[in-house]
């Protein structure tokens, strides 16, 4: 690497600091407003006042399809808030959660909007400013860290349990590693100024529009990812026929369309481990039913109430789902008795059809280890569990 590659890493750098600062001190520091309002702008502006006395440096696109890849920037955002509010008719509608006030709303697209253009302004720095060869490597990174530097990672620290992990990704972290992929690639071809139409256009609407859709988590996740995924194989592939870069047979060859199948397997993933499906998975959190399971294994639960003793359920308490075995079934009450195997007694209550989500079909071991030791400190209350 030489000098321009390190020029970008230091600057991949500040911006991790200052993402690690904003998730952690920042925030009870200055006050949350004066952090959103006032630190974000000026920090960013100091990168792009920094980058804008550096040499200029060209896209590396076509120049003579500057102003196509304009055009499609604009249409693709029309295309985005098109089916973003769209998403209304299927789940409803709500108020907006940004200030009404025109002064609130001004605030909110001089500073949020001046934070993603100034964004798109060192991102295109980053990105066009290297070799050539470097690219995908510094694309990699500057998505990672913009990703990050988005997401709201406290909110992450915050969850204490895999479906709100999961719903948390599936709503914000991978729509938002699509929409950084699509805009890195607006840069490679196109500068910076294609990427912040993009972005622009695709955000101020939202806050500034007095009413907005109330989307499912699971409408957001499968609007943001596969949105994304469209404009990427559609921009690439038009680009690439009118820079005459490649054939008819390449195309074949490299196949773009493998980026769909990519995105709707992520969104059934999601799915899956929500509980969308008849079938969904659970991390284990205590050694209760060992030797059958250990902690950080996953059980997978089918839904159904229809069980008997001997199976292996999971139930809610009203504080909280455990998975244990019934052991036996309650003659006066028709309940049933469950009790962990690695337990020394049945569990205190008896469990009633309404509390059981579901049966037990299978084991995967150590898949959930992670989340495991992410939620130590959160495990099943000693009440609950009877050694």
């Amino acid at each position: 690497m030489g000098r321009r590659e390190y020029e970008a890493l230091w600057i991949i750098a500040v911006i991790t600091v200052s993402m690690i600062l904003g998730n952690t001190v920042l925030p009870s520091l200055l006050g949350a407003s004066n952090y959103l309002y006032f630190f974000k702008p000026l920090f960013w502006l100091g990168l792009s006042v920094y980058v804008w006395k550096k040499p200029r440096c060209r896209f590396k696109g076509k120049l003579k399809l500057y102003k196509f890849i304009i055009v499609w920037s604009v249409i693709c955002s029309i295309i985005y808030i098109s089916i973003y509010f769209s998403g209304g008719f299927i789940n409803g509608v709500g108020g907006n959660p940004y200030s009404r006030k025109l002064g609130g709303m001004a605030a909110n697209v001089l500073s949020f909007g001046s934070v993603l253009a100034m964004m798109e302004w060192v991102r295109n720095y980053i990105i066009n400013r290297i070799k050539k060869k470097f690219v995908p490597v510094f694309s990699i990174l500057t998505i990672i860290v913009f990703t990050l530097y988005k997401l709201n990672l406290r909110i992450i620290m915050t969850l204490d349990s895999l479906p709100l992990v999961v719903q948390y990704i599936g709503e914000y972290a991978l729509p938002e590693i699509m929409n950084n992929i699509f805009l890195t690639y607006l840069v490679y071809i196109g500068g910076s100024i294609p990427a912040v139409i993009y972005t622009l256009m695709t955000s101020v609407p939202i806050w500034i529009i007095p009413v907005l859709p109330s989307l499912r988590w699971i409408t957001k996740a499968f609007i943001g990812i596969m949105a994304n995924v469209g404009f990427i194989i559609v921009i690439r592939l038009i680009y690439k026929k009118q820079t005459k870069e490649i054939k008819m047979r390449e195309q074949k060859g490299e196949n773009p369309y493998v980026w769909i199948p990519t995105g709707i397997i992520s969104i059934l993933i999601i799915w899956f481990a929500v509980g969308v499906f008849p079938i969904f998975p659970t991390v284990i959190l205590t050694g209760s039913m060992q030797p059958v399971m250990d902690p950080g294994d996953v059980a997978i639960i089918r839904k159904t109430n229809e069980v008997e003793p001997g199976d292996v359920i999971q139930y809610w308490t009203g504080e909280i789902f455990i998975i244990h075995r019934i052991i036996a079934i309650d003659q006066t009450t028709g309940k049933y008795i469950t009790k962990g195997d690695n337990n020394s007694a049945p569990d205190g209550k008896t469990v009633g059809k309404e509390q059981i989500k579901g049966k037990m079909i299978g084991v995967v071991p150590k898949v959930g280890l992670l989340n495991y030791l992410l939620r130590m400190r959160d495990q099943t209350p000693p009440d609950n569990v009877v050694f």
